[in-house]
């Protein structure tokens, strides 16, 4: 008999988690509902960093947690932050600089710095990619690269240092779980927030100005009208609902208990049902090719190594493409609720423009492709370090002004993920991290030989794919240079860590 393992998903650590993160969103609209002005937030966050700094020192696992909840919700890391002179400071780095403060703190009372380095050692993946990073930092520092523009093009980076704390302190089978409960909760909370903001603004609420500030100065997303009433809601957070529908995609249909009077069933598929909506509703076209092309991935495992029968795939492709109908039917039927009224609704434009090459930010991206190519064939093995900029012309209507009627835009932040690798890191750093990756998805593809029960099997599978649909991502949007694409890879690794409750 196969020993098959307790997963849950919708546990008390999701309970908790939902009811905390609900709480603190509300707290944090209400900044903005109430006053435009930042000194009150700056309390808050005040308050929320000391609420952090005291579970951490009480218990650091608890901090961790935390700091995974807002990795999933906190999109850009704003949810909370501190305004000085312009300048802010988010409640994601504060958050790190808490738990590395306290980590550090730690190691060093109890001796365990050869342990530390022992177990970095284990992953010589993470010391390789460390060192061209750094070698990145020197050469941006000694190109005379702009020192604001070096330290904000870096910082990123920084948060592949959270792998050493993970791996200290989540090192019990009940861990898994509550990661798991986490990050459900998490992409529950972003999916319904995505959802909410396509009801409020496509209804334009009395109170749409304040809803939109919060949005995007909290970095949860960009808010763009399609037509009078229909908005594209893009969040960068909702990357975690496109890796959480193979998660959970896999879960339901390998794990072979496809019984959908169990709720377990009932609640992945719908679940799934609403992931599916926001991942239409993001209006994301790199989103859009990663689930189509990470679909066909899934689709060839079910034929080998799961020898599914042809009929049962095409049953399953059946209940996709209807679950998909129904996911767009929610965002159209969202808009045309009756409550306020509206006038008339240009619905079809939503998908139709999407495929329009010549829209302003796909023709940015095009843009930036020339000038690109050629700055990385000045440096292409060692790069041009952190920092280094292009200019190229764009056609976003927010850079195209009277001042800068032709559009030309200086920028150390590019579209294209695998190419700013090359750019900043050189082929040295680009084959770095796809030696990391490659590293990663082997050792995963080793621990699902081991296990011999289904869930184990299933969980890993869906991991391993929400891997892969981030790596088609950053094609076109950078993730793996970025907190969140970083911080799903560090929750990998401590799963694999866990060694999923063996």
């Amino acid at each position: 008999m196969h020993k098959i393992i307790n997963l849950n998903f919708f546990g008390s650590t999701f309970r908790k988690t939902l009811l905390f993160v609900l709480f603190l969103e509300l707290i944090s609209f209400l900044h903005f509902l109430i006053t435009p002005y930042t000194e009150l937030m700056n309390w808050s966050f005040i308050i929320v960093a000391l609420t952090i700094t005291v579970i951490t020192v009480y218990r650091l696992k608890y901090g961790l947690y935390i700091a995974i909840a807002e990795l999933i919700i906190g999109s850009k890391g704003y949810l909370f932050f501190y305004e000085v002179n312009g300048f802010q400071i988010s409640i994601r780095l504060m958050i790190f600089v808490i738990i590395m403060t306290v980590f550090l703190f730690l190691i060093l009372k109890r001796r365990q710095v050869k342990q530390l380095y022992g177990r970095l050692t284990e992953h010589k993946e993470f010391l390789i990619l460390g060192a061209v990073v750094l070698l990145g930092l020197i050469i941006g520092y000694v190109n005379k690269n702009f020192l604001p523009n070096i330290f904000f093009d870096f910082n990123a980076w920084l948060y592949f240092l959270y792998i050493l704390p993970f791996f200290f302190y989540l090192t019990k089978k009940s861990d898994l779980n509550k990661i798991l409960q986490i990050f459900t909760a998490g992409i529950i909370i972003i999916a319904v927030k995505s959802l909410t903001f396509l009801y409020l603004l496509s209804h334009q609420v009395s109170f749409i100005r304040n809803l939109y500030k919060w949005g995007r100065d909290t970095g949860f997303g960009e808010f763009t009208a399609v037509s009078d009433s229909v908005f594209r809601i893009f969040s960068q957070g909702q990357i975690f609902i496109l890796i959480g529908f193979f998660v959970f995609l896999s879960y339901l249909i390998l794990r072979e208990d496809l019984n959908y009077r169990k709720k377990i069933n009932q609640k992945i598929l719908i679940l799934l049902f609403v992931l599916l909506s926001v991942i239409i509703l993001s209006l994301s076209r790199s989103f859009w090719l990663s689930l189509a092309l990470t679909g066909l991935i899934f689709l060839f495992l079910l034929i080998r190594p799961y020898n599914f029968k042809l009929k049962n795939i095409g049953f399953i492709i059946a209940k996709l493409i209807v679950l998909a109908g129904l996911a767009y039917a929610l965002i159209i039927g969202i808009i045309y609720i009756p409550f306020p009224s509206q006038g008339a609704l240009d619905t079809g434009s939503m998908i139709k423009d999407r495929f329009n090459l010549n829209e302003s930010a796909a023709s940015s991206r095009w843009s930036q492709l020339p000038e690109l190519t050629t700055k990385i064939k000045k440096n292409p093995i060692f790069g041009s370090g952190f920092g280094t900029t292009i200019t190229y012309k764009s056609f976003d209507p927010r850079v195209m002004t009277k001042e800068n009627p032709e559009g030309f835009f200086t920028t150390f932040i590019l579209e294209w993920g695998y190419l700013d690798l090359i750019f900043e890191l050189g082929l040295l750093g680009l084959f770095a991290y796809l030696y990391l990756l490659f590293s990663l998805i082997k050792k995963y593809y080793k621990l699902w030989k081991q296990k011999t029960d289904h869930v184990s099997r299933a969980l890993i599978v869906g991991l391993v794919l929400g891997l892969f649909s981030l790596m088609i991502v950053h094609g076109f949007t950078p993730y793996l240079n970025h907190p969140l694409g970083i911080g799903y890879i560090v929750i990998m690794y401590v799963i694999l860590n866990l060694r999923l409750n063996n």
